[in-house]
């Protein structure tokens, strides 16, 4: 008996310090609990949706399209015995080039193009641009340049040829491997042999 009334003394003695605690321990469930309730509404923010590895200043693109011009500017130019225009990131160069040198209206008409080129492709070919076969990513390209019907596409795979070709022919590797660029104009001379075999750089 002594010692349930020495036990039931000991809780009287804490009991303001356990009241704490219960009240500490229900507001941090509160917290815990609106903490959780707004990771459960988190997925509806679409923060898991994929972005573009491009940042541009003007234009605002997405994944997709990043893709699609990919392949475009790949298929332009493929890998072979030398590096093709994917592995030179011309279509980095492709994206800065639109953003930077494009008018607002003609960047308009560039991402018009793409997505409307991607989406005639999909429902003519069944599936994406990205997605075809090598021969049939160049059978959708020389449909839609030769129909030349929507002059948004045009306007897309035209830009897209002359910028990726540009980009190519002046990227540090075919400048400095292939078709070296001397900055300082050589010697002068009245006469020189043509050499049909020697590459001319027209975008040095």
């Amino acid at each position: 008996m002594v010692f349930l009334l020495a036990k039931n003394s000991i809780n009287l003695l804490f009991l303001p310090e356990i009241s704490i605690f219960f009240m500490l321990r229900r507001t941090a469930l509160k917290k815990l609990g609106i903490l959780t309730g707004g990771m459960i509404l988190l997925p509806s923010c679409n923060i898991s949706e994929e972005k573009a590895s491009v940042v541009l200043k003007n234009i605002r693109i997405s994944a997709e399209q990043e893709k699609v011009l990919k392949t475009m500017v790949s298929t332009l130019i493929p890998e072979g015995e030398i590096p093709g225009a994917l592995s030179l990131k011309v279509d980095h160069f492709v994206w800065i080039m639109v953003d930077d040198t494009l008018t607002a209206g003609k960047q308009n008409i560039f991402i018009k193009g793409l997505d409307l080129f991607n989406r005639n492709v999909k429902e003519e070919f069944g599936k994406s641009f990205i997605k075809l076969s090598k021969e049939d990513k160049f059978k959708a390209l020389a449909k839609k340049f030769k129909n030349g019907k929507n002059s948004e596409i045009v306007y897309f795979i035209n830009t897209t040829k002359y910028l990726t070709q540009k980009g190519y022919m002046q990227s540090k590797y075919i400048m400095t491997k292939i078709m070296p660029y001397s900055l300082v104009p050589g010697s002068y001379g009245l006469c020189e042999e043509i050499n049909t075999k020697k590459g001319i750089n027209i975008y040095a």
